[in-house]
């Protein structure tokens, strides 16, 4: 085991019940096991992991309820604005 996984794993072991308490309910939020959620909070800590999780459920209910554009009509788009307004290719040699 490496020197910094070491450092997570002992960080990990070493939380008091209430820092363990907490990554247990940022870790069932985001519906993981603690020890996955655990090196992204020992990264930012609790409030920069907690904040990233909230964004992601945020933006999994946007999309839900606004599902986007489908990447064929995108692709259409992009093809008629690279065929009205793009340069040929210029002839080297």
């Amino acid at each position: 085991m490496n020197s910094r996984l070491k450092k997570q794993a002992e960080a990990l072991a070493a939380l008091n019940a209430e820092d363990r308490a907490r990554l247990d309910r940022l870790a069932a939020l985001a519906q993981l096991a603690a020890d996955e959620i655990w090196p992204e909070v020992w990264q930012y800590g609790f409030d920069g992991a907690e904040e990233s999780v909230q964004a992601d459920l945020a933006s999994e209910e946007y999309f839900k309820a606004n599902p986007g554009i489908d990447n064929i009509d995108v692709m259409q788009k992009a093809r008629v604005l690279v065929a009205a307004y793009g340069k040929p290719k210029r002839q080297t040699g």
